[in-house]
């Protein structure tokens, strides 16, 4: 009787053991993501993990130069105008 007290103590320590493990694995693998997704910019810092790169805070200035921008854009790769001046 002794004997499979001891197994069946055994087999829940290696099933709890397992279970944390793969939580703290979990809990590593999304803190290396959402640090990988950051990657250090002071920018990225407010970055929601749940929301990814679709959710994120910005200042006055910055949501003011995008959302007041009425001005269309070039569509010209990056410095063609320059190359197109060599050229002449």
């Amino acid at each position: 009787m002794k004997a499979l007290i001891l197994v069946a103590v055994v087999l829940v320590n290696l099933a709890l053991i397992f279970y944390l493990g793969e939580k703290v694995f979990s809990y590593w693998k999304r803190f290396k993501d959402l640090k990988n997704l950051v990657n250090d910019h002071p920018e990225m810092r407010s970055v929601e993990p749940e929301q990814g790169l679709l959710g994120f805070e910005s200042d006055d200035v910055i949501r003011a130069l995008v959302l007041d921008n009425d001005e269309p854009g070039e569509s010209e790769p990056y410095l063609a105008t320059l190359n197109e001046e060599e050229e002449d």
